[in-house]
């Protein structure tokens, strides 16, 4: 059990990561000094102790040339002897540094996962996030805050409905979405414009979705992994299944998407790759999701800025 313990918490160490949201917790942040073990104590009488090792215990008295020494609870090792047998450690206890990382990666006594991604979209945006996105470009209408999820555990905390990106991609439908992934269009819409030029000579003008707000639970693959709420719950998500540059045929990731295995032969399937690709990489969106996922997704790529970790 301390094995399979063990592994969780180094994964979600790593995922926590992966994030778009900015100042997720790192290994180093974690304290990388608290995956070693403390040194054990120097043995009273013993040889020289190991260099890096820690101070014998606190609490014990000084040898007396006399006679053997006055040991202190709890007792050290004895002297010229092999050192004192340790306490047996309770059922399911690792050490404290494991304690300590189960802490830090938020591992012990976590609330449902709705009630993390509510907590993890509302603090998502700053009170100045609407004017930062106004100053970006984008065109969009704020809608009322949301102080709490509703009973079903859904709402957008700072939602806007948006209709034009900053670089000028117009949006059908519009997105109604939490400030803080609308900020992030400015780093979403870049990658995509750069691999327009790249790949069809040409902006894109337009993307179609198949939805952004919507109070429902995660359908195909992630379902057995998220214990029920969709991104798209929070205004966290939205789904793109076309898209249409200036000039030229317009891209639909159900006709044009190549599967990973396979190298794009055509220059709307090198767009889509290119895209999706670095969407990923980047860290511009925390999750991108497409027909190489599962079969829900054959038909559009889910771009989410969501929690870290999955479960």
């Amino acid at each position: 059990m301390h094995a399979r313990f063990l592994a969780g918490l180094v994964a979600a160490a790593v995922t926590s990561a992966l994030s778009c949201s900015p100042g997720g917790p790192t290994l180093a942040d974690l304290g990388g000094s608290a995956l070693m073990a403390p040194a054990a104590p120097a043995v009273v009488g013993g040889g020289p102790a190991l260099a890096g090792a820690a101070p014998a215990l606190a609490g014990a008295a000084p040898v007396d040339a006399a006679g053997p020494p006055t040991l202190a609870e709890p007792a050290p090792a004895i002297a010229g002897g092999a050192p004192a047998a340790s306490p047996a450690a309770p059922p399911g206890w690792a050490g404290p540094w494991v304690e300590q990382l189960a802490d830090a990666a938020g591992l012990r006594e976590r609330p449902p996962r709705a009630q993390r991604q509510w907590n993890h979209i509302a603090a998502a945006a700053g009170a100045d996030c609407r004017d930062a996105l106004k100053q970006s470009g984008a065109r969009f209408q704020a809608l009322p805050d949301v102080a709490k999820p509703n009973k079903k555990g859904c709402g957008i905390p700072h939602g806007v409905l948006l209709t034009r990106g900053p670089t000028g991609i117009v949006y059908s439908p519009p997105l109604q979405v939490d400030c803080s992934l609308a900020l992030r269009l400015a780093d979403i819409e870049r990658v995509i414009q750069e691999e327009a030029e790249t790949h069809l000579g040409s902006p894109i003008a337009r993307i179609s979705t198949l939805g952004s707000y919507a109070c429902r639970e995660v359908v195909g693959r992630m379902r057995r992994w998220s214990e029920g709420l969709s991104e798209h719950s929070f205004g966290n998500a939205f789904d793109i299944s076309r898209f249409s540059p200036k000039r030229g045929r317009a891209i639909s990731v159900l006709r044009d998407y190549v599967l990973y295995g396979s190298d794009p032969t055509t220059r709307e399937g090198r767009f889509l790759r290119g895209v999706t690709r670095r969407l990923r990489a980047e860290g511009a969106a925390a999750r991108v999701l497409g027909p190489d996922f599962d079969a829900s997704h054959r038909d559009h790529l889910h771009v989410d800025c969501g929690t870290p970790r999955w479960y």
